[in-house]
C-alpha cells in the first residue's frame, strides 16, 4: 500500500488542523473502541494531558486520510502535576499502568517519548509492522533535527524483534511487566551516529 509520513505540529502557522484531528479520531477507535480502554473521549477524540503545544504527532497518511499516528514529547516536559507518560507512569502517577518500570529516571532534552502509537484497521495485518517502523523512523528523524538522541517507548516486549530485524538500535529499558492486555516493557531506541545529519 502506498503512504507517505510526515509530522503533524500544532505551532506550524500552516498546520492542517483536521490531521490532527483525525490522529485524536483513531485513538478513539483504537484505543476505546477497540481495545475496551477507559481513556477520556469528547466528540469522537481521545486525548489526554499530554496532549499540549508541546507534543508532536507523526502521522502515516494515504489520500490525505490518517492511517497510523504516534505522539512525541521530549522528556523534559514539565506539566506541573504531569511530566511524560512513561515517568509518570513509573512513579506511579497513571491508574493501570504498572510502575517502577524503567532502569532509571530520564527527564532529558536528548531523549524523547514515543507514545499513543495507533495503526487504523484499515491498514493489512501484513502491512502493520512496517507502518509501525515508518511511523519510528520519521519519529527519530524528527528528533535528530531537535538536538536528540533517543526515543522511550512503552510497548510489547515482542516488537524489540521487529525492531531490530528493521536495523534500528532498540533495547529494553526496564522489567517486563503483565498488564490487562498483555506483557509491556519500556523500550529505548537510540538514533544512528550522525542522525541529525541525515535527517536535516
Amino acid at each position: 500500500m502506498r503512504y507517505f509520513t510526515t509530522t503533524v505540529d500544532l505551532k506550524d502557522s500552516e498546520l492542517d488542523h483536521s490531521i490532527y484531528v483525525q490522529c485524536l479520531q483513531l485513538r478513539r477507535e483504537v484505543f476505546i473502541s477497540q481495545m475496551g480502554w477507559n481513556l477520556y473521549q469528547h466528540m469522537g477524540c481521545e486525548f489526554d494531558q499530554y496532549d499540549t503545544p508541546a507534543s508532536v504527532h507523526v502521522v502515516a497518511l494515504q489520500n490525505n486520510a490518517v492511517l497510523g499516528c504516534m505522539r512525541l514529547l521530549r522528556t523534559d516536559n514539565d506539566l506541573g502535576n504531569a511530566t511524560y507518560m512513561i515517568l509518570d507512569a513509573h512513579l506511579g502517577r497513571i491508574p493501570n499502568l504498572p510502575s517502577g518500570i524503567m532502569d532509571e529516571q530520564i527527564q532529558s532534552q536528548d531523549t524523547w517519548e514515543a507514545s499513543r502509537l495507533a495503526i487504523s484497521s484499515r491498514v493489512p495485518t501484513s502491512e502493520r509492522n512496517a507502518v509501525l517502523v515508518d511511523l519510528l523512523r520519521t519519529g527519530m528523524e524528527y528528533v535528530a533535527t531537535r538536538g536528540g538522541t533517543s526515543l522511550l517507548g512503552m510497548m510489547n516486549p515482542v516488537f524489540l524483534r521487529v525492531f531490530r530485524r528493521a536495523g534500528l538500535r532498540a533495547y529494553k529499558f526496564g522489567r517486563i511487566a503483565d498488564q490487562r492486555d498483555g506483557r509491556l516493557c519500556v523500550m529505548k531506541l537510540d538514533l544512528e551516529p550522525g542522525a541529525a545529519m541525515v535527517a536535516a
